[in-house]
């Protein structure tokens, strides 16, 4: 078993001020399982005695010096990213290393809650404390009235090394995050971001995992780390946030809607729920939710380049027609025409309706002008070549749509 003796054990005789060595202090803390609380409690007190502190960060470099670089098969593609290199060089725990950590951190954290007891701390508040970062130890300390005698720079370092620990602590055990990661990628948050909300549930798990019962630290923080991935993809894959209890049960619909498919049919709502085990109308109510979001900046496949914003109305626009004042439409084809000759003003209302009448064939403006078609069609392109004038133009486009 793994909680038999790692090292034979020893006794420590501690001098003022001194920094012990993690492998040493395990040395010590190697002891029956039903003895270590004892055990712990007296080293502590030796240890405020002594003022001694645990050197943690020699043993975090021996450790990087020493350790093969991490073979860690399922590493999601985090490509471009630093964090796939660093993770590789920081050693996984083994078995052993996963109980003598907790064992440590038992010990540093019992520590520092007779620390801040000794320095004015009720029992409950200490306890409490010792499970915040140093900063916050440090804050609440300056609170609590000095008491003489006390040395709180022994107490705030003592801090600063349980902190270094939890923290040592959790790079061991950083590759547990991973397998959960891969099954959930690709479901609307990024990878990264998974990995992140992985990464910060091993403090909890390290603040909840009992050495004692003999499970993997791997085992106990793989629930934890389950349990932050999926309540991430829960809050936020969604561009519309639905409650997890629904999400949940639209996973069960989902599964047995699936479940039916490979069974060659589609099922009723009353089947479904009939297999979930819920009333048939939450089923139809939960389906009811189901909705896809679309970004407005989406291509519209019928028109190369053309996003779906682009096919939306301005509702806080009236339409062309209506913007434009009755009677401006006429008033500036008066304006623009005043410059052309009468005949070819003349032509071009007839031609074109311009007067509120039918628009006239070139035939039947040449019978009245008594001039031939083709001589009409010359003037006619005319008068629209002195219609292009720049200036003209700029009076007109306000009326084309």
């Amino acid at each position: 078993m793994v909680l038999t003796k790692l090292f034979s054990r020893r006794k420590l005789r501690l001098s003022a001020a001194q920094r012990v060595d993690l492998e040493l202090l395990d040395q010590v803390l190697d002891v029956e399982t039903d003895r270590f609380s004892a055990t712990a409690l007296g080293l502590a007190r030796q240890f405020a005695r002594a003022r001694a502190t645990v050197d943690v960060a020699a043993y975090r470099q021996r450790r990087l010096e020493t350790a093969n670089p991490t073979e860690i098969a399922d590493l999601p593609d985090v490509r471009g990213s630093y964090y796939q290199s660093e993770l590789r060089r920081i050693p996984a725990m083994d078995r052993q290393e996963e109980f003598r950590m907790a064992r440590r951190h038992e010990f540093l954290r019992g520590l520092l809650e007779h620390a801040l007891t000794w320095a004015g701390c009720s029992p409950p508040d200490a306890e409490v404390l010792a499970r915040k970062s140093a900063a916050a130890v440090r804050a609440a300390l300056q609170g609590v009235p000095a008491k003489a005698g006390v040395d709180r720079a022994w107490v705030c370092r003592t801090a600063d090394q349980l902190e270094d620990l939890r923290n040592l602590y959790v790079e061991g055990a950083l590759y547990i995050v991973l397998g959960t990661v891969n099954r959930y990628r690709g479901l609307g948050v990024d990878t990264l971001d998974l990995i992140q909300e992985g990464n910060a549930s091993l403090f909890q798990a390290i603040d909840g995992f009992d050495w004692r019962r003999d499970v993997r630290f791997r085992t106990y923080a793989q629930y934890w780390v389950h349990q932050a991935v999926l309540k991430m993809l829960y809050n936020s894959a969604r561009t519309v946030r639905v409650p997890i209890w629904v999400q949940k049960v639209l996973g069960k619909i989902r599964r047995a809607q699936e479940a039916g498919r490979r069974e060659g049919r589609e099922l009723p709502h009353a089947e479904i729920a009939d297999r979930i085990g819920v009333p048939e109308a939450k089923v139809a109510w939960v389906l009811g939710t189901r909705r896809y979001a679309v970004s407005l900046d989406a291509e519209v496949a019928s028109e190369e380049g053309a996003s779906l914003v682009q096919l939306l109305p301005d509702e806080s626009s009236l339409p062309v027609p209506e913007s434009i004042p009755a009677g401006d439409l006429r008033k500036e084809l008066d304006g623009a025409m005043a410059d052309l000759p009468e005949r070819e003003q003349r032509i071009l209302r007839r031609r074109f309706g311009l007067d509120g009448t039918e628009p006239q064939t070139l035939g039947e403006i040449a019978s009245d002008l008594g001039i031939t078609a083709e001589r009409v069609r010359q003037l006619q392109n005319a008068a629209l070549g002195r219609m292009k004038k720049p200036g003209k133009l700029r009076r007109l486009q306000a009326f084309v749509e």
